[in-house]
């Protein structure tokens, strides 16, 4: 069987090396998720205000229409 003269360049580096590349591509992922986590709460909250604003009109509209 012959040997693979490419070596991948992983196993140039020390476990320890490694361990931490991981533990801030990790930390990297985490904070990736928590600005996504934000965003998604800052879409929700300014659909939700304009979902309020519609039902008030809606609500000042059907008042008016029965006071009539």
């Amino acid at each position: 069987m012959a040997t693979n003269p490419e070596k991948h360049t992983i196993f140039d580096k020390p476990l320890p090396v490694l361990l931490d590349e991981i533990n801030v591509a990790a930390a990297d992922a985490r904070k990736a998720a928590d600005d996504a986590k934000a965003a998604g709460e800052a879409a929700a909250d300014e659909v939700l205000r304009k979902l309020r604003k519609v039902f008030m009109k809606m609500a000042r509209d059907i008042t008016e229409a029965l006071e009539k």
